[in-house]
């Protein structure tokens, strides 16, 4: 089938998901089945507006820059699909001769992803449409992991290496320092912290998930008990914590965002509060906030490689006339780390939700386990060259 490549962007952006942009240009134009390779502006937003552009229009020197640049180089946007939205979007693609679609996201993109495949089954247009997997916290279902995670583990375990040097270094004017990670569902990212006690075996020493109730009494115990230890706590919280009764902890000041999910953020700085006046210590937060997603000087070799493979196979998939499929990776047994790719159908992961599993998690000790260790150590491998100018990273911007 000859015609055109559509490529979008879509949810909150990654350290290395432009590799997977680039894995898909660079095969896509190697290909003569394809006419242009075009991008979709600001994702749904480009799609649902007709708002492409032609990514040819670049050097290859600006395409391959895009391995080294964080963030969504098309640009983003958090939308709902409708029914009738779809259905927009098939017709402007119709009108286009868009024939290969590749959506790189989370599983709300596989949502939109899979939706955008039935309807196009359902109208008789043939469209092959692709998923790449992207997500920081680390919750699709059926692949080992997803790019972008294994960058954002390694840049918040080397926030804790560093952040433990500066309380090592003033042992007697650090109390409890809390650091506030990402993770609405899951404690994938939060869990990743614990990497930093290789480094110093000393913090971090609490580690707390969603996937386990809250307890604030508990909290308050676990803290005291450290610090009359050691003299010093530090720990680690995922924004998405919840009490027995599933409400967030720091649940009274969070709205809403634009597709209805909660904006989480504010629970480190909830505790620190309540450890002051609870126990009369000095309490201090941390909130990498969106810096762990988007910290290219700390992403993980491995991540950007695995992310710019993903994009390739997904387009190669689309040449063997796959569709309605998402991109996933396999972890080869044996004692060097390796990956396979392979596909999951779309419906398999829309909308769904991998878990941190409880058995990596140990809820005695507020910490995690050695299985979760050696499955996370291999994703932070490896560095990114970064190009500078005046000292400073130079990165590429497409919708700029």
């Amino acid at each position: 089938m000859k015609g055109n490549c559509l490529i979008a962007q879509s949810g909150g952006p990654t350290a290395v998901m432009n590799n997977s942009l680039y894995g898909v240009i660079e095969a896509a134009l190697l290909s003569d089945r394809v006419e242009k390779v075009w991008g979709a502006r600001r994702g749904i937003y480009g799609l649902l507006h007709r708002d492409y552009i032609d990514l040819t229009q670049f050097s290859a020197a600006q395409l391959r820059t895009l391995r080294s640049t964080p963030g969504a180089a098309l640009g983003s946007w958090r939308y709902k699909l409708t029914v009738d939205d779809v259905e927009r979007i098939i017709s402007n693609m119709q009108a286009n001769n868009v024939r290969y679609f590749f959506f790189i996201g989370g599983n709300g993109s596989m949502q939109a992803a899979h939706m955008i495949h039935e309807a196009a089954r359902t109208k008789g247009y043939e469209l092959f449409v692709m998923g790449i997997p992207k997500t920081v916290d680390n919750d699709l279902m059926y692949t080992d992991h997803a790019p972008g995670f294994g960058s954002a583990a390694k840049f918040l375990a080397t926030c804790l290496v560093d952040i433990g040097m500066d309380i090592s270094s003033m042992p007697k004017s650090n109390r409890v320092t809390i650091v506030e990670t990402m993770g609405r569902n899951t404690g994938w990212l939060a869990a990743s912290c614990a990497l930093a006690r290789r480094q110093i075996p000393s913090v971090p020493q609490l580690v707390y998930i969603p996937e386990i109730p809250f307890s604030v009494e508990q909290f308050l115990q676990d803290v005291h008990q450290s610090y009359t230890q050691s003299g010093s706590v530090l720990v680690v919280v995922s924004e998405g914590v919840r009490d027995s009764s599933g409400q967030f902890v720091a649940g009274e000041s969070i709205s809403l965002d634009a597709i209805g999910r909660p904006q989480l953020g504010g629970v480190a700085s909830y505790l620190a509060s309540v450890i002051e006046k609870q126990l009369d210590l000095s309490a201090r937060y941390i909130l990498p906030s969106i810096w762990q997603r988007s910290g290219m000087l700390f992403s993980s070799g491995v991540d950007a490689e695995e992310a710019y493979l993903a994009g390739k196979h997904a387009f190669l998939y689309t040449q063997q006339e796959t569709t309605g499929k998402m991109v996933n990776l396999t972890r080869i047994p044996g004692h060097s780390y390796a990956v396979s790719f392979g596909t999951v159908p779309l419906a398999d992961v829309a909308g769904k939700e991998r878990l941190f599993p409880l058995q990596w998690y140990d809820t005695e000790a507020k910490f995690v386990k050695q299985p979760f260790l050696d499955y996370v150590s291999p994703l932070i491998q490896g560095e990114v060259w970064v190009p500078r100018d005046n000292g400073l990273p130079v990165y590429e911007s497409i919708v700029l």
